[in-house]
């Protein structure tokens, strides 16, 4: 089941020899995809150097030396994916010879089926659910399980099994969507008694609505400390957009680049040194961009940061979203469009 497909590019793109080393600069490739036509998800190692890779329910590893593995097949109806710091796991869900999908582990060992808890069910769609995050050595897992009413974020360790991080009283669903690195914070939603998501982290297993009970929202990722966390929740008009969040500078709204009424944004990843990245625009309407963030800088153009640091982005390309970024910063991913062409990139930026 595994092929291996050489990507000069990435080679490129991941090389010191293709970057200089006097001051910031930023390569930018073109991914050659696997599948074609399909929806597609990733995540990033650490440094950047391994990337996991969803392309229609297919789950894909690519390397710093341009290779591309294919893992075999996922859970076809979820864009779920994550990697450990460390490169050495990625998790997502697969169909198991009982034939509905679980959350699973690839690692060096194989295929680990990470079960689910003691409440879960098969009557929702004959899945017990997906994983979504990894610890920084691959040790602890998180993602979503379902029950037989709704769902609920879990925690996994080969210590302890599959088990039940809850969900509010009642038909109504939690997620774990990401987990930092020292293993220590788990963000993601807690559905209020009404129905909208609440941003919520668990630390010691315990659920903390961290923006507040009445906040609507989700936390989407987390820092590999546990200490920033980002996501997306209402302004004070009711406009969904990006957060940054730490306890020492508490919430900070993140707003679009347009400043528009019909514009939203969310936050899809954050690196160590305080970089967030997202889309920004109006998904109905006349579209989306990719953006970064940071305090000293505020919100821009995550393409023309990168044109200003060197990388060439074909003419007529929109960035429309990055969906994940290293914990060091210094690679991206992301969707692009191109008049009616459309695909995924990746940028590296070194110093």
């Amino acid at each position: 089941m595994k092929k291996w497909l050489i990507n000069a590019g990435l080679v490129c793109l991941f090389s010191s020899l293709c970057l200089s080393a006097k001051a910031a600069t930023a390569t930018f490739q073109i991914i050659t995809d696997p599948v074609a036509g399909t929806w597609s998800n990733y995540a990033l190692s650490g440094d950047g150097t391994v990337m996991a890779a969803n392309y229609g329910g297919e789950i894909y590893r690519w390397t710093a030396a341009g290779r591309l593995q294919d893992l075999g097949p996922g859970d076809p109806y979820s864009s779920s994916i994550g990697i450990s710091r460390d490169g050495s796991a990625i998790i997502s869900g697969h169909v198991g010879l009982r034939g509905f999908t679980s959350p699973h582990i690839w690692n060096a060992t194989g295929l680990v089926d990470l079960g689910h808890p003691h409440n879960g069910c098969t009557k929702i769609g004959n899945s017990w659910g997906s994983g979504y995050g990894l610890s920084g050595d691959g040790k602890v897992a998180v993602g979503l399980a379902w029950t037989c009413t709704a769902a609920e974020g879990f925690a996994w360790t080969a210590k302890t099994g599959n088990l039940s991080l809850g969900h509010p009283a009642g038909n109504h669903s939690s997620r774990a969507s990401a987990i930092s690195a020292n293993a220590k914070t788990i963000v993601g939603f807690w559905e209020d008694p009404t129905r909208p998501r609440r941003p919520v982290r668990w630390v010691g297993g315990k659920h903390d609505l961290f923006l507040g009970t009445k906040t609507i929202g989700e936390a989407t990722t987390v820092n590999s400390n546990g200490t920033q966390i980002v996501g997306q929740s209402l302004d004070a008009s009711g406009t969904e957009v990006a957060f940054f969040y730490s306890d020492k500078r508490g919430l900070i709204k993140l707003g679009t680049l347009s400043h528009s009424t019909t514009d939203q944004s969310i936050a899809n990843g954050i690196s160590d040194n305080g970089r967030v990245v997202g889309w920004t625009g109006d998904p109905f309407g006349a579209g989306i961009e990719a953006f970064t963030w940071t305090s000293s800088s505020g919100m821009k153009r995550l393409a023309r940061v990168l044109n200003k640091l060197g990388a060439k982005i074909p003419a007529g390309t929109t960035l429309t979203t990055a969906v994940s970024i290293s914990a060091d910063g210094s690679t991206m991913a992301g969707q692009y469009v191109n008049g009616q062409n459309f695909g995924n990139w990746m940028a590296h930026i070194t110093k």
